[in-house]
C-alpha cells in the first residue's frame, strides 16, 4: 500500500514537472518585454536576445526631450533564404511615448521629441538561421 501511494506520488509529481515545464517554453517562444537598465553612470546598454520568427521582444526606456536615442540591432543568423541582400529590413520598431511608430526604420538614430517612455520593439524581418540578436541602446 505504500509503495503505491509512493508511486503514484512520483507519476504525479513527474507529470506536473512536465507541463510546467511546457509552460515555460510556450512563453519564451512569445517574447520578453522588459525596462532596459543602465549600469550607473554608463550612457548605453548592450542585451544578448533571441526572437523566434513571428514573435518579439519590448525594451522600454525613459529619454528626455531633446536627447539622442541610437539603436543598434544585429542579428546573429543568415537569412535562411540564402539572400544576401545588403539593404534589408531592419527588424525592429521604434515607438515614442505619444504612440507614434516608425516600423523597420533605416536609419538607428532618434531625437527624443517628448520626455517619456520610449519602446523598442524587435522581431525577426524574416526567417533567419539563428534567432539570436544583439540590441545596443544608446542614450546621449
Amino acid at each position: 500500500m505504500k509503495r503505491r501511494s509512493l508511486l503514484y506520488l512520483g507519476i504525479s509529481l513527474a507529470m506536473f514537472g512536465a507541463s510546467s515545464l511546457q509552460k515555460v517554453n510556450a512563453q519564451q517562444r512569445r517574447g520578453i518585454t522588459r525596462r532596459v537598465q543602465f549600469p550607473p553612470g554608463a550612457s548605453s546598454s548592450v542585451i544578448n536576445g533571441a526572437v523566434t520568427l513571428g514573435n518579439q521582444d519590448t525594451y522600454i526606456f525613459r529619454a528626455n526631450k531633446g536627447q539622442q536615442i541610437i539603436t543598434d540591432i544585429t542579428w546573429k543568423g543568415e537569412r535562411a533564404d540564402g539572400s544576401n541582400e545588403e539593404q534589408g529590413l531592419s527588424g525592429f520598431t521604434f515607438i515614442t511615448p505619444d504612440g507614434k511608430s516608425y516600423d523597420q526604420p533605416q536609419d538607428n538614430l532618434f531625437e527624443a521629441t517628448i520626455t517619456g517612455d520610449y519602446k523598442v520593439v524587435i522581431a525577426q524581418p524574416y526567417r533567419l538561421s539563428n534567432p539570436r540578436y544583439t540590441f545596443k541602446l544608446t542614450i546621449r
